[in-house]
């Protein structure tokens, strides 16, 4: 078991996201110690990494929240976690897409400047 401060450390999160997380309903509750410490077993935490890794692709979250009932409901829905997880995919390559057009003009420009051109 992990404490909050373990489980922020190790997924790269500030303990408010996580409290967040699961006042948002994307975190089932955390067990509790002794002195009413959050506990997290390791499932919690590799949820949390792909939480942050969709927030990451730009997923909102009641997008994720939308996709973490679908996974509490069960394989039954499958084909619709799929279809989400596909456009996200899709978004995501999107966005790359498009920074990489940017990259380019980046480069073209430092070209010009490096040829001494004023434009």
């Amino acid at each position: 078991m992990l404490t909050i401060g373990e489980i922020a450390k190790e997924v790269g999160l500030n303990i408010g996201a996580i409290r967040f997380y699961e006042r948002k309903g994307l975190l089932e509750p955390a067990a509790r110690s002794k002195q009413n410490n959050r506990l997290y077993t390791e499932h919690e935490l590799n949820w949390l990494v792909f939480i942050k890794c969709l927030r990451e692709t730009g997923m909102s979250v009641e997008h994720i929240k939308n996709y973490y009932d679908k996974v509490q409901a069960g394989t039954s829905t499958l084909p619709e976690r799929i279809q989400l997880i596909e456009q996200q995919k899709q978004k995501l390559q999107d966005d790359i897409k498009e920074k990489q057009a940017q990259l380019v003009h980046l480069e073209e420009k430092l070209e010009r400047y490096y040829r001494g051109e004023n434009y």
